[in-house]
């Protein structure tokens, strides 16, 4: 997974994947509701699934893969002994804002030579989460996990190599991304959730050809598409709607939306001859994109590129990258400028940085080793600068794999 993501970080726009879907009828999220019980709310406290407060699970919560071994550097030798991060088991947590913690389920340890289940994404009504783990063949299984049981359904496919999403408002259904080879196009393909087809949508229509990218407005209603000249924008049921260029850019990659209504994204950019990338606010409504950041050609100084960006506390935040694979968190300091690096308290500057989302005046941060496995989960207050580790060492120990937050808090 290391190596996967340090690809997916070099080649930027250029070559991506990963996405965001949305689902056949939009419905409204509805928060998982039972029998009330008193939130264990106590700093690295760890509770049972059945003691989760579901009427209090919203905006603020975690999921996050966690496993018990120490993380070490990609190719490091592991003490004798001890497991390591590819041959323990993973177990599933649900994280309260204050860093309590309820397991949902554990993965038994991979084979040797693999990843255990890679989480993907959180169900828009709350209840579900969505794993996938690539098998030996061709075939990659797809797994859903109920939050409230921990039981899970699996179906395998073999038409997608992209990160599989729930669809949008409330994840009635799973998209698939596939990228272009040498024996078929980029496809994205609607299933429902025991993998049966609903829907392929015409993505050769909005222009593009090789990767391709994806985000999902909040309603369910429209996808936004990367496309050969900026981004397009379709309908849920796959009705090429208009283009949308973004002036001098050819590829666009849509990461997120810069505002609650999905009306502007943040797109990476790169030029038509993919020697510099840039970020971009690119509207839906047919107004003009805006840069927000400098052109980068990735050749000198510390940020060599930038993934996407937030706003947040009136300072706009940027996940940026370095050289061999290395990101961090930087700001801009003025709109239209290249970001400059910002130091987290309590994490080393040898660690990568993942922002993994926002809750309110926080930023929800993942640390690994540079090319190595994951560390800790922590929330950051950029205005009072201050940290706090929410799980993963010293809280509890062993390294965060991944996490995601809480639907809408992307």
């Amino acid at each position: 997974m290391a190596i996967a993501a340090l690809v997916a970080v070099m080649v930027a726009a250029c070559s991506s994947t990963g996405s965001t879907t949305v689902e056949s009828i939009p419905s409204s999220a509805a928060v998982p509701t039972s029998t009330p019980v008193v939130q264990t709310s106590a700093h690295g406290f760890e509770a049972s699934i059945e003691d989760i407060p579901w009427s209090q699970v919203g905006p603020g919560w975690m999921l996050a893969t966690w496993n018990p071994a120490t993380p070490i550097s990609s190719g490091a030798d592991a003490v004798p002994g001890e497991p390591t991060p590819y041959d323990a088991a993973d177990t599933l947590y649900l994280i309260n804002p204050q860093g309590g913690r309820y397991p949902i389920t554990t993965f038994a340890p991979p084979n040797e030579g693999q990843n255990g289940p890679a989480l993907a994404d959180w169900s828009g009504d709350g209840k579900r989460a969505l794993f996938y783990s690539y098998g030996p063949g061709p075939s990659t299984a797809i797994i859903e996990v109920d939050l409230h049981t921990g039981k899970r359904n699996t179906f395998t496919d073999r038409r997608f190599d992209g990160v599989p999403r729930y669809s949008r408002p409330s994840g009635k259904a799973i998209l698939l991304l596939k990228s272009k080879d040498a024996d078929s196009p980029a496809s994205l393909v609607r299933v429902d959730l025991a993998g049966n087809h609903q829907l392929t949508y015409p993505v050769e229509q909005v222009g593009m050809k090789n990767m391709l990218e994806y985000l999902s407005t909040s309603d369910g209603t429209q996808l936004v598409l990367s496309a050969d000249s900026g981004l397009a924008l379709m309908a849920n049921d796959g009705r090429p709607q208009k283009a949308l260029p973004v002036p001098g850019q050819g590829n666009c990659t849509p990461t997120r939306w810069w505002d609650a209504d999905s009306t502007v994204t943040v797109a990476s950019c790169h030029d038509p001859q993919c020697t510099h990338s840039q970020l971009w606010l690119v509207p839906i409504d047919d107004a003009t994109p805006t840069p927000l950041t400098a052109p980068n050609d990735g050749q000198r100084g510390e940020v060599l590129g930038a993934e996407t960006a937030w706003q947040l506390t009136g300072a706009t935040f940027v996940q940026a990258y370095g050289p061999c694979g290395y990101k961090f968190l930087a700001k801009l300091d003025r709109i239209g400028e290249t970001p400059t690096p910002v130091s987290v308290p309590d994490v080393d500057d040898r660690s990568s940085v993942d922002v993994i989302g926002v809750n309110e005046n926080d930023l929800e941060l993942r640390t690994s080793l540079s090319c190595g496995s994951g560390q800790s989960l922590i929330s950051y207050n950029p205005t009072t600068g201050s940290s706090t580790v929410l799980l993963g060492a010293p809280v509890n120990g062993g390294g965060v794999i991944e996490a995601i937050p809480y639907p809408g808090q992307e």
